[in-house]
């Protein structure tokens, strides 16, 4: 799907069970109405949607934000009917046909887990990236730099704990794993190797038990992390 939307809308449960049809290879796309109201119902207060080709997840999560307008994405965080109807809107962004086939990935991916889920919440392709924006804006664009079918590794990684979600954390782990010039992740930052996010996950954990990681600056933070990670702070210095 693309085009342009004049609001938001949310799935009835008719549309809902469909679109799970739709997403599971049941029944073909076309089944699904965007504009019928047995499957649709507007969003009011929101605003205009205008869905274009997104290079990134960042630009993807702008607009919703956007059509959101006064809206809080956090409060709508638990609304299925919502966050299903924009990933069936985005399809084409999220789920592109490829050889003429479109993959459909796993379950998580787009339809939307229950927000307190820490190991699968943070998957939904459209929801998280825009959670991470509305709440820090640039100072998440690590995680949301890339194309909005790719759920990237650094990601999942770095927000699959509750604690991660402070803006010091976000602002330290940018600082380690954002290349300003490319506008990208730095090279080795979506490994498992030592001082990758995935370490940075387990050791956060570990200086939380001395420290009140969320009263940390976050040059406080970089300064607390062992040696592992020096590689990607030398990478910061000589940029």
């Amino acid at each position: 799907m693309s085009g342009e939307f004049s609001n938001l809308y949310r799935f009835t449960a008719e549309g809902l069970q469909l679109f799970n049809r739709v997403m599971t290879g049941q029944v073909a796309e076309s089944a699904l109405n965007l504009s019928s109201p047995k499957y649709v119902i507007p969003f009011e207060g929101t605003s205009k949607l205008i869905i274009s080709d997104f290079a990134t997840a960042k630009e993807m999560a702008q607009a919703i934000c956007a059509s959101l307008g006064s809206e809080s994405p956090q409060a709508l965080a638990g609304d299925i009917e919502l966050w299903s109807w924009l990933t069936f809107a985005l399809i084409d962004c999220l789920f592109p046909v490829v050889e003429g086939h479109r993959k459909i990935k796993e379950l998580h991916r787009w339809y939307p887990a229950a927000p307190n889920d820490w190991q699968k919440a943070q998957r939904h392709l459209v929801r998280m990236p825009t959670l991470l924006y509305y709440a820090f804006g640039d100072d998440a664009e690590h995680l949301i730099c890339g194309k909005p079918s790719v759920g990237p590794e650094i990601r999942e990684q770095l927000t699959a704990q509750q604690d991660m979600f402070s803006a010091n954390f976000m602002q330290a782990s940018r600082i380690l794993y954002f290349d300003e010039k490319k506008s990208a992740v730095k090279y080795g930052a979506s490994s498992k190797g030592a001082g990758t996010p995935r370490r940075l996950g387990k050791v956060r954990q570990q200086l939380d038990v001395t420290w009140d990681m969320t009263d940390l600056s976050p040059e406080r933070i970089l300064e607390l992390l062992p040696q592992e990670f020096d590689r990607f702070k030398l990478e910061e210095s000589l940029s």
